[in-house]
C-alpha cells in the first residue's frame, strides 16, 4: 500500500451530547489540500509482576493537527476561529473569541494492488487555534507560500475520537464525508475580487447543486481608463469567462477576478 495523495479538506461545527453523541450542522469546506499532519499523545503505562510486564496500556491522550492550505480564505478561517465577519467580508478579531469545536475531514488516496482506493478519514472533535503570519517579499524567483493552521484533537465524552472508511471511488468517499458531518448539505462559497479596482463584493454562499446570480459589478470603481468587462476564474484574463449578472453552479469554493477593459 502506497499514499499518491490528499484532498477535499471539509469541517462542521460540532455539538456533543453528554453521552459524546456528535451531532454537526453541514459539512463546509474548508479549501484546497496541501498537506496534512497528525500527531497523537498517548497515555503510556506498565505494570510489572513477577519481575516481568504483566501490563501495558496505551490508550488515546489528545493530539494535534496542522493543515496547509492553498488560501487562508477570510470566512473560513473566520469561522473556525470564533471571529466575526460582516457582509463586507471585513473580519473583527477579538481577544475574546472563543473557537468552536469542529468535526474535521479529508480523503487519503492510496494505491493498494495497483487498484487506487480513496480513504475518508473524519476527525470527531478539533479545535483550531490563531495561526501565526510569515510573509516574504518576492526575490529573484516566485516561491509558493501557503498558509497553515494547527488544531487541538480531542475525544468525545464516549472515547470516540476519529473513524475511517475506504471507498472505492472518490464521489463515495466524498458522499460519505457530507453524510457524517451533519444534514449531508455541502457549501460552497464564491469570493469576488477587485483585481486592481477599488470595492468590495460580498461572499455569496450557495448549497452544492444550486446556482449563483454573479455580481453585476457596480459597486467596483474601475481602474483609470478601464471599465468592468465581467468576471474572470484568472487574475491575468483579458477577457470575461462570465458576464455580470450570469448565473453561475459551483462545485467547489471559487474565486472570480474581474476584468477590466479600455474604455469604449
Amino acid at each position: 500500500m502506497a499514499l499518491i495523495g490528499l484532498n477535499n479538506f471539509w469541517y462542521s461545527k460540532l455539538t456533543e451530547a453528554p453521552d459524546g453523541t456528535p451531532t454537526y450542522d453541514g459539512a463546509k469546506s474548508f479549501g484546497k489540500a496541501v498537506s496534512c499532519s497528525v500527531s497523537i499523545t498517548n497515555n503510556s503505562a506498565s505494570l510489572y509482576a513477577d519481575d516481568a510486564l504483566a501490563e501495558q496500556d496505551n490508550s488515546f491522550q489528545s493530539g494535534t493537527v496542522t493543515l496547509g492550505v492553498d488560501d487562508n480564505r477570510e470566512a473560513t478561517f473566520a469561522d473556525i476561529l470564533g471571529h466575526d465577519i460582516d457582509e463586507s467580508g471585513e473580519v473583527i478579531y477579538n481577544t475574546n473569541d472563543v473557537a468552536p469545536w469542529v468535526a474535521l475531514a479529508r480523503i487519503v488516496v492510496k494505491m493498494v494492488n495497483n487498484v487506487k482506493l480513496y480513504k475518508a478519514m473524519i476527525l470527531y472533535k478539533v479545535k483550531f487555534a490563531e495561526p501565526s503570519e510569515d510573509e516574504n517579499t518576492k526575490g529573484e524567483t516566485i516561491e509558493f507560500a501557503t498558509p497553515s493552521i494547527e488544531g487541538t484533537i480531542a475525544q468525545l465524552a464516549n472515547g470516540d475520537w476519529k473513524k475511517a472508511k475506504t471507498f472505492s471511488t472518490k464521489a463515495e468517499a466524498l458522499a460519505y464525508i457530507q453524510s457524517e458531518l451533519g444534514n449531508g448539505t455541502v457549501t460552497y462559497r464564491v469570493n469576488y475580487d477587485a483585481n486592481g479596482g477599488s470595492g468590495t463584493v460580498s461572499t455569496q454562499s450557495v448549497t452544492a447543486g444550486n446556482a449563483v446570480t454573479l455580481d453585476s459589478g457596480s459597486g467596483l470603481t474601475a481602474p483609470s481608463g478601464k471599465e468592468f468587462a465581467g468576471w474572470s476564474t484568472v487574475s491575468i484574463a483579458t477577457a470575461p469567462q462570465y458576464n455580470g449578472g450570469a448565473t453561475f453552479t459551483p462545485t467547489s469554493d471559487i474565486t472570480f477576478y474581474a476584468v477590466w477593459v479600455d474604455e469604449t
